[in-house]
């Protein structure tokens, strides 16, 4: 049987592709609930409500990480996200549905988080 930690580089795979798996997870979230072509108000306001507390969620738990740290593992993907619609969506297309207000309080909650908890 292999030891994982007696090979660091197992280690790291393994947390990198976690933190890959995460952000996908997150970009589908908030995705789905508004730029779905079933998206309504209901949807677009949910989306709003976990672009807050799922990143207030997730700075709970990581208050000893430094807040750069802190978006650059959680938060790459909102801001990958970001980008992408603004090249294959277009900028006011974006920004009409919902999409990067929510991911941008997402990726704002992330950097300000511990300063929530003080």
């Amino acid at each position: 049987m292999i030891k994982v930690s007696t090979y660091p580089i197992f280690n790291t795979i393994i947390t990198v592709f976690s933190y890959i798996a995460l952000n996908l997870l997150l970009m589908i979230i908030i995705g789905y609930l508004t730029i779905d072509s079933e998206a309504n108000t209901n949807s677009q306001i949910g989306a709003y409500l976990l672009s807050f507390f799922i990143p207030y969620f997730i700075a709970s738990r990581t208050l000893e990480m430094p807040s750069k740290e802190r978006v650059l593992k959680f938060g790459s993907g909102f801001i990958l996200f970001i980008l992408l619609s603004f090249i294959f969506a277009g900028i006011p297309s974006s920004f009409n549905c919902g999409l990067v207000p929510c991911l941008l309080i997402s990726t704002f909650i992330l950097y300000i988080g511990d300063k929530l908890f003080e």
